[in-house]
């Protein structure tokens, strides 16, 4: 019996740990550490890179302030440049390797490459919105910074 319940709480676990993400764009990708050298590395075009936990990928995670980022987002990438590629990656329980070569700290973390060089870093500031003096929630201002960004690219 006892070695019943074990198989049964692995089982459980394995079937849990397994489970696919459902991702909440579907204007860009995302990929895996496997698959950054010929998505990002090898590639001629800017790459805008999204970097994500499952605060941001899950639809059920109580803060959904992160998740609400993803979907506006997605929503523009169709009007960015054709010399621009833009790629996902989680940072949850996923690709150490790449997280550590770009010095992820917080999420949500957008970095611009072009030939493997940085060219700008985003993240969110995660400051209180304040009408009086126009400045918008953290989403809202990690946005409109991406959005100024993807434009000077032609």
């Amino acid at each position: 019996m006892k070695g019943f319940l074990i198989l049964l709480a692995m089982l459980f676990a394995y079937s849990s740990w397994s489970a696919e993400i459902t991702y909440p764009t579907k204007n860009f990708p995302y990929i895996s550490d496997f698959d950054y050298r010929t998505e990002v590395q090898d590639s001629d075009k800017f790459v805008l890179m999204v970097f994500s936990n499952n605060s941001c990928l899950e639809w059920t995670v109580p803060d959904r302030s992160c998740f609400l980022f993803e979907k506006k987002l997605d929503y523009f990438v169709p009007s960015f440049s054709p010399n621009l590629k833009v790629v996902g990656f989680n940072t949850y329980f996923e690709n150490y390797q790449i997280i550590s070569q770009f010095q992820i700290q917080k999420v949500p973390t957008i970095i611009l490459l072009k030939n493997n060089s940085i060219l700008r870093r985003m993240e969110a500031s995660f400051e209180q919105p304040d009408v009086t003096t126009g400045r918008m929630g953290w989403q809202d201002e990690l946005l409109k910074q991406v959005l100024e960004t993807v434009r000077q690219i032609r």
